[in-house]
């Protein structure tokens, strides 16, 4: 494994063993919880729809407590009702359906294939790439865990430059205009 500065010169962290995920341009840490650290923790993608279909049987049939988490909305007080379960699982299955037309998923990831703790699940529409280290890490549709999820921190603003940058950066624009 490279070293930290070894990181940093390739512009990404990886995810085993930081607590925080950072891009070159776009720094994006995420709390030092135990949910953000089990979400940053070792995935398996289910690929194949055979997989994909058991995976989906397994979970309507397994009981306890989970949490049905999106991202973009604030987390969860308490474990979802089988109501909410079974209806989340419903509208991510016939989201992920949408691209049955492919030849394999790629967009549910899950921590444990046997015996799942935490899920992932993307929009296969809008997973963007995993080239693409400049822009912002994409976050799943939905996160289904057995652990209590805690809210992503507020953006940061980008950094201002200073006004020796911002100076300096004029006058390189404007030689560039000659």
């Amino acid at each position: 494994m490279r070293s930290t500065a070894q990181h940093l010169k390739y512009g990404i962290y990886l995810s085993i063993g930081y607590t925080g995920l950072m891009t070159k341009r776009n720094a994006t840490y995420l709390p030092d919880t135990p949910f953000w650290s089990r979400y940053q923790g070792r995935f398996t993608g289910i690929l194949n729809w055979p997989d994909i279909e058991a995976f989906w049987d397994a979970m309507n049939a397994s009981s306890g407590e989970w949490y049905v988490f999106a991202p973009e909305q604030m987390p969860p007080k308490t474990p979802a009702s089988n109501a909410e379960f079974t209806g989340a699982l419903a509208a991510a299955t016939a989201l992920i359906n949408t691209r049955r037309d492919r030849s394999h998923c790629g967009a549910v990831y899950v921590d444990d294939t046997r015996h799942p703790a935490f899920v992932k699940i993307f929009d296969p529409a809008a997973m963007g790439s995993s080239c693409s280290i400049s822009t912002a890490p994409i976050m799943p549709r939905w996160i289904i865990s057995r652990v209590k999820p805690d809210p992503l921190p507020p953006v940061p603003l980008p950094a201002k430059p200073g006004l020796f940058k911002r100076l300096a950066g004029r006058a390189y624009s404007a030689l560039h205009l000659i």
